[in-house]
Formats: C-alpha cells, structure tokens, sequence
C-alpha cells in the first residue's frame, strides 16, 4: 500500500487547513482574484454546512465578511496554529480532562449570549474559538497519525 510518514501527513493536514481557512477569507480575495467569483456560491454553500453564518455574527473586515461566524473562524485558525506548530516539532500531548478545562470559555460564552446575559461580542467568540480550536486539533491530531498508521502495510 502507501507508506505514509507522519511528517508527510503533517504538511497534508497543514495545506488542507490552510486551503480551508483561506476559504474562509473568499470574501476578501474577490477584488485581486476576480477568478474565485465563479466559485465563490459553492464555497458560500459549503460553509454554511458547518456553520449558521448568521450575518450579525460574521467577521467584517473592510467591508469584506468571512464565511462562517467569529467562533467558528476562531476554531479553524486555531487548527491551523496548531498544525503549524507540530511541523515546527513544536507540540503537546492533551489529554481529554485539558481538552474539557479549554472548551469551558467557549461553551460559558455560547451560554451567556444564548440566555443575554451579555451581547454576542466578535472578539470573545474568536478567542474562545481559537483556543478550543488549537487545543482540540492538539488533542485529535496523534489519533489522526494512529488512523494512518494503523492501516499502512
């Protein structure tokens, strides 16, 4: 079969997140790549799949939007800071009790705003999501290996 090492895995899994959360940014690129007008419905399409991209909650830079809401946005980049630093070797094993500690602002944050106890606020959903974000890929990513590894040869 494919031999797979896990260095290699890493620059896949770093490119598919890069192309993903470069996606995110569509809205963006419009102007200097006119090109991704003709695809910009399907991407639009395909992240609303993963996200309720309520306009209110979207990031707006310049007049531009992203494509899934702040918290959202926050977890995709926070996968790509952490894949960024495992091909650095720079990574840390994360164990699932650490996993549920860091999800706890996000979740407090999607209960506070669910019930108003205070206006959903783009900066705290981006951080939130962004540190769910790279401690979840943290936690996911030598499971991912494992899978891989698994069924080589």
């Amino acid at each position: 079969m494919f031999d797979i090492k896990p260095k290699t895995l890493n620059l896949f899994l770093f490119f598919i997140i890069l192309i993903w959360c470069l996606g995110i940014l569509a809205e963006l690129f419009l102007d200097t790549f006119p090109a991704i007008f003709y695809i910009f419905p399907f991407l639009k399409y395909n992240y609303t799949i993963v996200c309720h991209t309520q306009s209110e909650k979207l990031i707006n830079y310049f007049g531009y939007h992203t494509l899934v809401c702040a918290r959202c946005s926050g977890i995709y980049f926070g996968s790509l800071f952490s894949i960024i630093l495992i091909l650095f070797r720079i990574e840390k094993s994360v164990s699932t009790k650490q996993l549920f500690i860091f999800s706890i602002p996000l979740f407090l944050d999607v209960i506070f705003t669910s019930f108003g106890i205070y206006s959903y606020i783009h900066l705290i959903s981006f951080i939130t999501g962004l540190l769910l974000g790279s401690v979840g890929f943290s936690y996911i990513h030598k499971q991912i290996l494992l899978l891989f590894i698994k069924h080589q040869g």
